[in-house]
């Protein structure tokens, strides 16, 4: 999603609210046996704070659909986050603004990546699998030997 500067300036406005579904890059999380269900929604305000400077707020919402970390269990769970970003031409450490433009997939990706857990669990408590005879913990003790 390309965000143009330009486009809202000359629409007379200093802010602009958008909404676009994105579908992320394969490879995307770093556990196994896990994949983000297309689309991730995007929503929020971007506010022009300059000629060549912007604010974002808003909030992302995407599902991860795979194996339990500890059980192996297939789940799916849903995440929302806020994104709050600060794009200026000027700062080198800001996301990349290109003529007066602003790539939000990037921004996107970086926050699936930062708001995915480490661990994919179907449940917090979840008590993994026997690692004698594979039996799932979570529908009860299997017998072996403590």
């Amino acid at each position: 999603m390309i965000i143009d500067f330009r486009k809202i300036a000359r629409s007379g406005k200093t802010e602009e609210n958008f909404y676009f579904e994105y579908v992320p890059k394969e490879g995307l999380l770093s556990f196994p046996d896990a994949e983000i269900v297309s689309p991730v929604k995007v929503e929020g305000t971007i506010t022009l704070t300059g000629k060549h400077s912007a604010y974002l707020d808003g909030e992302i919402c995407f599902t991860i659909k795979g194996n339990c970390t500890r059980c192996l269990t297939e789940t799916e769970q849903t995440f929302v986050s806020e994104i709050v970003e600060e794009f200026d031409a000027e700062d080198e450490y800001s996301y990349p603004v290109k003529n007066d433009t602003v790539d939000l997939s990037t921004v996107v990706e970086d926050k699936i990546i930062m708001t995915a857990p480490v661990t994919f669990l179907c449940k917090e408590d979840c008590k993994g699998i026997c690692f004698v005879c594979g039996k799932n913990l979570n529908e009860g003790d299997c017998q072996c030997e403590k």
